[in-house]
């Protein structure tokens, strides 16, 4: 079997940061369903998040990121935009139960000052504290 090439901490933060906008706009976009204040959310952007936006930000991270990343995709938007994926160690598709503990292991990964996802940068294989944690890989995809 040939091994893709690891993917690093910045082509990752890269698909963080798409992540990131694309939960900020269908953030938005529930939050103006639900309240129909389309006009009033772009005005106060800067207030603390609704009930709507919490409930949006919530969906989101359990459908793209926890069913993308078990799913045929192997990895949220942003993994797929820049071209890489989440697998098991043999390259196979991971479960949901292994997506959804590796969502919560970003929590250990964050808690020591974001160094469990700086360690993609700096070990070999390129893996980050919750790759550890639960046995995945982050590689390119075939080209």
């Amino acid at each position: 079997m040939i091994e893709n090439k690891p993917a690093g901490f910045w082509i990752r933060f890269l698909a963080i940061f798409i992540d990131s906008l694309f939960v900020s706009l269908l953030t938005w976009l529930v939050a103006a369903l639900i309240t129909g204040e389309v006009e009033q959310l772009q005005q106060t952007q800067q207030q603390t998040e609704t009930n709507a936006e919490e409930l949006s930000s919530s969906i989101y991270s359990v459908f793209f990121i926890i069913l993308f990343t078990a799913s045929r995709f192997k990895g949220s938007p942003g993994k797929m935009i820049c071209k890489i994926q989440v697998t098991n160690e043999d390259g196979s598709t991971i479960s949901i139960l292994k997506s959804l503990g590796r969502y919560f292991a970003y929590i250990l990964s964050a808690l020591i000052l974001m160094i469990g996802f700086m360690m993609a940068g700096w070990t070999e294989r390129k893996r980050a504290l919750h790759d550890y944690i639960c046995q995945t890989v982050v590689t390119y995809r075939d080209q």
